[in-house]
């Protein structure tokens, strides 16, 4: 076999493995994020409000963008022939993602804020 015979062999692997650990292991710590500030000594915390709507939108966002592709390893790749499918897909993976940025800035600007001492 030569090398051009094996690149999309290990492409297949690469994105079965490596895309299932990427999962995985965001999952994990987007939920340990949400469980740690969803405990009664962060709820009243304004800024834990941000963190968890950001994990949220993260696990949203995470899951709508790899979730297919593992789906497209196995079985006909819904993106390739709905159309639908792959703007609804590519709306909701960037509108997830924008949200996560958002509730950043402002979870930053909300400590930024209440450390101000001319607040």
């Amino acid at each position: 076999m030569s090398v051009v015979d094996t690149l999309p062999l290990v492409q297949q692997y690469l994105s079965q493995y490596g895309i299932t650990t990427y999962l995985i292991l965001g999952s994990i710590g987007l939920f340990l994020n949400i469980a740690y500030f969803t405990q009664p000594a962060y709820r009243d915390k304004s800024f834990s409000l941000y963190i968890v709507a950001m994990s949220i939108c993260g696990l949203l966002g995470l899951y709508i963008s790899t979730v297919p592709i593992i789906y497209a390893l196995h079985n006909p790749d819904p993106l390739t022939y709905n159309a639908f499918f792959c703007a609804i897909q590519f709306y909701l993976r960037h509108s997830f993602n924008e949200l996560l940025r958002t509730f950043f800035v402002l979870a930053c600007a909300d400590r930024y804020a209440s450390s101000s001492t001319q607040a």
